[in-house]
């Protein structure tokens, strides 16, 4: 299955400003975000020290599953004070 991984603040520009990208990830019910997470780091170093992921609008944990229909978001880590 390929999975829409959306993009926002610094993990968009570390990849030149897209808002999304396409990740290849096994079909079936196994994928998990830890899954995702070791693919999009492959695929994308300069996203390595990235965020969270968001599944359908909620944080989700490194063997949360998921799949085709599902919304996922890369949130960054942000500091500030």
């Amino acid at each position: 299955m390929e999975l829409t991984v959306l993009l926002f603040g610094p993990a968009a520009a570390a990849l030149g400003g897209r808002e999304s990208v396409r990740v290849p990830l096994p079909a079936g019910d196994a994928a998990t975000v830890a899954d995702l997470g070791r693919v999009m780091r492959e695929q994308f170093p300069p996203l390595a020290p990235s965020g969270r992921f968001a599944v359908n609008h909620a944080f989700a944990g490194e063997h949360d599953r998921i799949g085709p229909g599902d919304e996922i978001a890369l949130i960054a880590m942000v500091s500030g004070g």
